[in-house]
């Protein structure tokens, strides 16, 4: 009785042994050979002009209306394995200066995903349109009734006020984001956009791009796990049933 236990209990611990890798893949450009972000910032006040080259972008809202936002994607193709659990994803963006700030001035930023049908190119991308002679459904990439962006955004809005720290990075929850795009929905990254303010005049914030110092990049942290195959599983039960096979002829 003892031996058919034990024989159980090994089964039991030879099944939670199975290796479940955790991985914690971070993308920013030129480190470790990546090479997949691109960025840019849209301006109404320049609505044909693009921003895809500057080491900066501009997040601006003027009377509760988006005045600069701006773009951002991370190449994912390949970084994934198959059969993956993704469990988490934080957008990381280098804060260097808030812009028309008073004492009781202040302004949320969020990103909102990109639609699926608006691949965007950054040397193109301006206030108007995503790319050469495709428009926006509403300009500033605002038509998410459209398929622009997504309505609502992804992770908790961040808080700026005059008093905010700069020069130091910033972070969102994209899981969903990251999780959608896994699953096969086209990846046009993100719309950074200022989602309120006090509602008097204007307020902004200005973020590093990938064209600014290295120390200073957007990066992007996926935590995911990678579940056995199939095949791999198949096998140690094989095993197992072996080794209780033999167990069990021997207590008899």
């Amino acid at each position: 009785m003892n031996k058919k236990l034990s024989a159980g209990v090994v089964l039991l611990i030879v099944l939670c042994a199975v290796p479940v890798a955790a991985n914690t893949l971070v993308l920013k450009h030129g480190v470790g050979g990546y090479s997949g972000t691109t960025d840019a910032y849209i301006d109404s006040q320049s609505s044909d002009t693009n921003y895809g080259t500057p080491w900066y972008m501009h997040v601006y809202m003027y009377n509760d209306a988006p005045r600069r936002s701006g773009l951002i994607r991370f190449d994912l193709t390949g970084r994934i394995p198959p059969m993956s659990i993704i469990h988490s994803a934080t957008l990381s963006l280098w804060c260097y200066q808030v812009v028309d700030m008073d004492s009781n001035d202040y302004l949320y930023v969020a990103p909102f995903r990109v639609g699926q049908y608006r691949p965007w190119v950054e040397t193109e991308a301006t206030w108007n349109r995503f790319r050469g002679t495709s428009y926006w459904s509403s300009p500033g990439c605002e038509g998410w009734q459209w398929g622009d962006r997504s309505q609502t955004y992804d992770g908790t809005p961040v808080l700026f006020t005059k008093d905010s720290q700069v020069n130091r990075y910033y972070h969102w929850d994209v899981t969903a984001s990251v999780q959608a795009w896994y699953q096969g929905t086209a990846n046009n990254g993100w719309l950074l956009r200022a989602t309120s303010h006090d509602g008097v005049a204007g307020e902004g914030v200005s973020f590093n791009t990938r064209e600014g110092g290295i120390d200073y990049r957007p990066y992007l942290t996926i935590q995911y796990t990678v579940i056995p195959e199939p095949g791999s599983l198949t096998a140690l039960m094989a095993g197992v049933a072996t080794l209780f096979c033999r167990r069990r002829k021997k207590s008899v």
